[in-house]
């Protein structure tokens, strides 16, 4: 009989993490602020935290973990996931590594959740051809269930500051999950608020003025819907529609026509 080893799968693949030849590849693709050494141990930490990662192909763990490293982000369960689908492992960047991800390119930006007990109301014009949005919130009741979520972002254009709104529907949402290839599973079944989030901040991001490395990075998340072929359909996708509905919570904001304040 013979005496040779099986490999082990969660050996082998620690074995191919921490080797020179990996380390290299990440090293090229990681930004400044994020040292290969910070990166591995993360991810590290996220396949001991899921276990079933082990038994997903080596190509889809390293070319998840590449996409990964280009974006600068971390799966630390905080701003991005890896997750393993049967013997697939995917990456899901969470709302809160696209806020990361907009942040670097000069974008400020926040996504927030409105619920049934919610004042959320928009005057479109108020006479003087500005917008007028109110979100307040009452936390001396229960708020109840989701209906409609936001987003807002700014950024500098020369000397004007532009100040960008998208909001969904919850049914919008539900469509873009239903489309989505990690919809019955994941995040989307665990946190769909947190993800609804994303859903509305990822469609607005394609108005947002972002590098194109950045912009590529957001599109390889495996629950990105088809939102970057409809935006290139468009003749003008970068600005349209700002004066799309969503506000601050618990503050009426007055944004002037054309999203500059």
């Amino acid at each position: 009989m013979s005496k040779q080893q099986i490999a082990n799968p969660k050996t082998e693949i620690r074995a191919l993490l921490e080797g020179d030849a990996f380390r290299e590849q990440v090293a090229k693709a990681l930004p400044t602020h994020l040292t290969p050494d910070r990166f591995l141990r993360v991810a590290l930490t996220a396949f001991n935290r899921t276990p079933k990662l082990y038994a997903c192909t080596r190509e889809s763990l390293f070319q998840s973990m590449l996409d990964l490293s280009a974006t600068g982000l971390e799966p630390d369960g905080r701003h991005a996931h890896l997750i393993p689908y049967g013997n697939q492992c995917q990456l899901i960047i969470d709302y809160k590594g696209l806020l990361a991800l907009a942040k670097r390119n000069g974008v400020t930006s926040d996504a927030k959740v409105v619920r049934e007990a919610d004042h959320f109301e928009v005057i479109e014009d108020d006479g003087s051809g500005n917008t007028v949005i109110n979100h307040a919130v009452n936390y001396r009741k229960a708020r109840g269930d989701s209906f409609a979520f936001y987003c807002r972002a700014t950024w500098q254009e020369g000397d004007n500051r532009v100040v960008s709104y998208e909001v969904m529907t919850r049914e919008e949402v539900e469509a873009v999950r239903a489309r989505s290839k990690a919809g019955k599973s994941g995040p989307w079944v665990t946190d769909f608020d947190e993800m609804a989030r994303k859903t509305v901040m990822r469609r607005h991001s394609k108005r947002w003025p972002l590098s194109s490395e950045i912009a590529d990075a957001i599109n390889k998340d495996y629950d990105a819907p088809d939102f970057a072929r409809k935006a290139s359909a468009t003749a003008s996708p970068l600005f349209a529609d700002d004066d799309q509905i969503a506000g601050a919570e618990v503050e009426t904001e007055i944004v002037e026509e054309g999203g500059n304040d």
